[in-house]
């Protein structure tokens, strides 16, 4: 009798075993933190794509998970990229700020300390020979406030808002600064560094 079906051959060539499935996710991630950090001194590009790479490690591990792990330590990798590139923008955007905000109160503190020389320097040079020259009997004023009627401000404070401060010295010399304005300065104690005097 004869057999109806062909004998089965095994096949010489074995099937390839399935290719596995990459994980394009972990591998953006990856490269997004990595741009992130190397380009960490920009701030806006630095948060966009650690921001980037934040979400595609975050999708990356979900999709190694599906994977057998497959792009695991890439899609780690942009994660932690990815946030440790945002914390870096962020310390150095504060740094930054703060760095402008010391210069401008530097330029400020500068401009009002060369505010408050000239109105002392006026003080004892332009108010004080006026005052003198009208009070004759009188060696020195009593306060500042003598000198008042002889400046074009009426405001007798600094930028700080203390007082002008008078010294006289009858005795001083011809020649020598009989009067001496000054101010007590930014922390208002007398006879400190910070003191600004007209001379």
């Amino acid at each position: 009798m004869v057999n109806p079906y062909p004998p089965q051959y095994p096949n010489p060539y074995p099937y390839p075993p399935p290719q596995q499935q990459g994980n394009g996710m972990a591998v953006t991630a990856m490269v997004l933190g990595i741009l992130a950090l190397v380009l960490f001194w920009v701030p806006v590009l630095n948060w966009l794509l650690a921001l980037m790479g934040i979400v595609f490690g975050i999708i990356g591990l979900s999709a190694a998970k599906k994977r057998a792990g497959t792009g695991k330590g890439m899609a780690l990798a942009g994660l932690v990229c990815g946030i440790v590139a945002a914390v870096i923008g962020v310390v150095i955007v504060l740094l930054v700020v703060r760095a402008v905000h010391e210069v401008k109160h530097e330029i400020n503190d500068m401009s009002q300390r060369q505010e408050v020389r000239r109105v002392a320097s006026r003080f004892a040079n332009e108010a004080y020979p006026q005052w003198a020259t009208s009070h004759v009997t009188e060696t020195c004023p009593k306060s500042i406030d003598d000198l008042m009627p002889y400046m074009d401000t009426k405001d007798r404070k600094d930028p700080w808002g203390h007082d002008y401060q008078l010294n006289c010295d009858p005795a001083a010399s011809e020649g020598m600064n009989k009067v001496v304005v000054y101010s007590v300065g930014p922390d208002g104690i007398r006879n400190t560094e910070d003191d600004i005097k007209s001379w």
